[in-house]
């Protein structure tokens, strides 16, 4: 029985810790999309399916780091930079998008729009690490209540 949790902790601890972390990146992207959008005096309509899109390829991509948290130091780096290239590859299809808008602003608009596009390679860097980390905590949690309560001392005081 007890071989069946740490099965389940391995399998279940990368992928919650993905989804932790692609959420929190994700939104915070989308965020940062916003930000971007608004600055350049684009549109700045967010629509639900859209986010959800986001969200999910955030969390997809956070996949590589949050299984790779616990190999070696070695692969738990390639991880870590698999998550970060591709999340930066995906953000910078979608900057090109945008480049038209970007290189076309005016000089009142590019100090807001280069602070949030440093912001965004940050946490782009940043979400291998979160995912990691998440995983690592996850696997650390006691498998039970019993884990968490200390056992009481049968030595007479």
């Amino acid at each position: 029985m007890r071989e069946g949790r740490r099965l389940g902790r391995v399998i279940w601890a990368p992928v919650g810790a993905a989804v932790l972390s692609g959420l929190v990146i994700g939104a915070a992207a989308r965020l940062l999309m916003r930000g971007i959008a608004l600055a350049v005096g684009g549109l700045t309509g967010m629509s639900l399916a859209g986010t959800v899109g986001i969200l999910v390829v955030f969390v997809v991509l956070a996949l590589p780091a949050a299984v790779t948290a616990t190999a070696r130091p070695v692969i738990m780096h390639a991880g870590r930079w698999v998550t970060a290239a591709l999340t930066g590859l995906m953000a910078a299809r979608t900057g090109v998008g945008d480049a038209k808008i970007i290189v076309l602003a005016d000089d009142g608009q590019l100090t807001p729009i280069t602070v949030l596009i440093a912001a965004f390679a940050a946490i782009v860097v940043l979400h291998g690490r979160l995912a990691q980390y998440l995983t690592r905590r996850l696997r650390a949690l006691p498998e039970s209540p019993a884990e968490v309560l200390p056992t009481p001392d049968a030595r007479p005081v």
